[in-house]
């Protein structure tokens, strides 16, 4: 049995702090893109020490990878959510224009293989949901022109 250091906690209280650094995280992310994200700034943003974020994430690269998983699973409810291509066209545009930072994580390179892995599996279900729409490479290529501010 280890003995405690005097005035140590046994035990951290703070909620969900995994949800809560990828809360701090994902709006970060969504208001001044993925390079502006550090543990150090996650912790800030969720009022947690800079050691805590690693409680729950062995470095930044896990961190962007949940927080890319996690708005997979947000669009695909979206999506799901409608039935009409119309509709689904709508919810997929409409999720990249409120979370634009996500967006563009969720596309881009991530650095954990295992979030790669499984978004692999998220893409090939959200194309599958996308089909009604006129595909995923027409929605992304429309979400993308769009947050470019390349929409005519």
């Amino acid at each position: 049995m280890r003995a405690r250091m005097r005035g140590q906690k046994t035990s951290y209280h703070h909620g969900d702090l995994k949800q809560g650094l990828m809360e701090a995280a994902a709006t970060l992310i969504d208001i001044r893109g993925r390079h502006a994200l550090t543990m150090r700034e996650a912790a800030r943003r969720a009022g947690v020490s800079e050691a805590a974020p690693y409680r729950h994430f062995s470095n930044l690269d896990e961190l962007l990878g949940a927080v890319a998983l996690e708005g997979f699973d947000m669009l695909i409810d979206d999506v799901e959510a409608v039935s009409s291509a119309r509709a689904i066209r709508e919810a997929y545009l409409a999720f990249a224009a409120d979370y634009p930072g996500r967006y563009e994580l969720m596309f881009g390179k991530l650095g954990n293989r295992k979030a790669a892995t499984r978004r692999k599996h998220l893409v090939a279900d959200l194309g599958e949901l996308a089909e009604k729409a006129g595909g995923l490479a027409a929605l992304h290529g429309e979400a993308s022109l769009r947050l470019a501010g390349l929409d005519a």
